[in-house]
């Protein structure tokens, strides 16, 4: 399990954030995870809205991304990105 896994997961979580914003950021950030943590101000140069950057705010911290990985393998789910061969 990748340390980016968690991200691809959590952006898949937050309201208003979909495959096209998501890679707007994934493209904008050197990684996930910098992009997870951005400022406000960041989320704006990227072109998302208010309302998006607004979810995202508030959806980061509220999510436990390390928990959220574990009740999808408890449940025996496999989560697949773009990026995996598989």
């Amino acid at each position: 399990m990748t340390d980016e896994l968690r991200y691809w997961l959590g952006f898949n979580l937050v309201p208003q954030i979909g495959p096209a914003r998501f890679e707007a950021l994934r493209t904008h950030f050197d990684s996930l995870a910098e992009a997870w943590a951005a400022s406000a101000t960041a989320l704006r140069a990227v072109g998302l809205p208010r309302d998006a950057i607004e979810q995202l705010l508030y959806h980061r911290q509220r999510l436990d991304l390390d928990a959220e990985l574990a009740r999808l393998d408890r449940e025996g789910v496999t989560l697949l990105t773009l990026d995996d061969p598989a």
